[in-house]
């Protein structure tokens, strides 16, 4: 629930950047549409909490957690380039086949309904930070493929240290049972991490002449 309502939180913001920035029409429904869908999910996933017994409120954080982190400080273009390339275009990437596979092994209603809706927007979602970032290019392509080329390493580490690492001495929690309630062994997240990676983020950063695979190979390995 949480990260579907900071997901929400910071769309909001990245809107408004978009607004004062000139995008198009159709971004910034788009990016409008996104807010709706995260706060959606957001609904969905507390009631999931709920059901399977949770107490307290998930959403109670500071509220520096729920704004955009990228490039704090900077112009408004230039943060709204970093976060479109960490969250939307790497994250929300990365995320599609990860619910997918929450989704596939999902058994118990509550977790299954839900996923079942996250999964149903997955493509629209998805699309958000390409569009962003095409236009972007469109305004000032020489500043965006600066941005992608001193940024991008650091957010392909702090991505893969999320999803593609196996910690030292990791002990698996999720069994059949806890896979019934939309969770994947660890192992699945690595799995769907590179193959992401090397099938979708990889090749459509290059797609739009940004060093995607240079920036991949100077990420800080652990």
């Amino acid at each position: 629930a949480l990260a579907e309502y900071r997901g929400a939180a910071v769309s909001s913001e990245l809107l408004t950047w978009l607004i004062r920035l000139g995008f198009s029409s159709q971004v910034l429904q788009a990016a409008h549409e996104f807010v709706g869908a995260e706060l959606d999910h957001a609904d969905m996933s507390w009631e999931v909490y709920e059901a399977l017994g949770g107490t307290g409120d998930p959403l109670d954080v500071p509220e520096g957690a729920l704004i955009a982190s990228q490039g704090i400080g900077r112009p408004t273009f230039e943060r709204c380039v970093l976060a479109c390339l960490d969250r939307y275009c790497l994250a929300e990437t990365l995320a599609a086949p990860l619910f997918v596979s929450m989704a596939e092994g999902a058994t118990e209603d509550a977790p299954k309904q839900a996923l079942a809706r996250i999964v149903d927007d997955l493509e629209t979602q998805k699309a958000l930070g390409w569009a962003i970032l095409d236009e972007a290019r469109e305004q000032d392509g020489k500043l965006v493929e600066a941005l992608a080329k001193k940024h991008l390493p650091t957010y392909f580490t702090r991505v893969e240290r999320a999803w593609g690492v196996m910690p030292e001495g990791w002990v698996e929690p999720v069994g059949p049972h806890e896979k019934g309630y939309g969770l994947i062994p660890r192992a699945r997240y690595k799995r769907e991490f590179y193959q992401a990676i090397a099938e979708e983020v990889l090749p459509r950063l290059e797609q739009r002449n940004l060093p995607a695979r240079t920036a991949w190979g100077k990420r800080k390995k652990m």
